[in-house]
């Protein structure tokens, strides 16, 4: 099969419309799990924005809003200032690969759906590792929150002639396991049940 990269267009209307209730519900998600609440955040393959402004929502973050599309960053730039946001959220356009944050940078760092795009797993885990502060915490994977927002979510879909969600690459968890292990994470949970595949680091 070959896989697609997601369409920014399409993801700025599903995350306004399908998956809508997605963000709020993974942003408290996170912040039960990681605790952090204030000061420097990092969304990695952000697209639209979507995760990125639901955590300012909800806490006292400044969020980075990083894709490595230019026409993700154009939508999430609009998104941003339509939300009123753009003190607290800061649309970049980088690569996970290489990040444009010197070491110890952030203390909290997610991603939703961009880890399985990933060429070099262990490198961007390297790449996060180094970014996060020693007190920081990272929450990178990807999911819809909850077995009913799936079943809600697939349901909807049924008729859609656009799938390309359908053939987002697998991951193996054993492998995910030795990137992170390969990457010198010392610190970390893989989170595999009905909010989605996620992997918690804590530096």
């Amino acid at each position: 099969m070959t896989y697609m990269k997601t369409d920014p267009e399409m993801m700025n209307n599903l995350s306004k419309t399908r998956f809508k209730e997605i963000y709020p519900l993974i942003a408290g998600q996170i912040i039960e799990k990681c605790g952090i609440t204030e000061g420097i955040g990092i969304d990695i393959g952000s697209g639209p924005g979507a995760l990125a402004i639901a955590l300012v929502k909800l806490t006292e973050l400044n969020m980075y809003s990083l894709d490595i599309s230019y026409n993700a960053h154009k939508i999430a730039i609009e998104n941003i200032e339509n939300t009123g946001l753009s003190d607290k959220v800061f649309p970049i356009v980088a690569d996970v690969h290489q990040l444009p944050f010197e070491d110890n940078f952030a203390d909290l760092m997610v991603s939703r759906g961009s880890m399985f795009f990933w060429k070099d797993k262990e490198d961007c885990f390297r790449e996060i590792y180094r970014v996060l502060k020693p007190t920081g915490f990272a929450y990178i994977g990807g999911g819809y929150g909850s077995a009913e927002l799936k079943d809600k979510i697939k349901k909807s879909r049924k008729n859609d002639s656009n799938r390309t969600h359908d053939k987002i690459p697998k991951i193996d968890v054993t492998q995910l396991k030795n990137d992170l292990n390969n990457a010198n994470i010392k610190d970390f949970d893989i989170i595999n049940d009905s909010s989605g595949l996620w992997v918690l680091i804590k530096n």
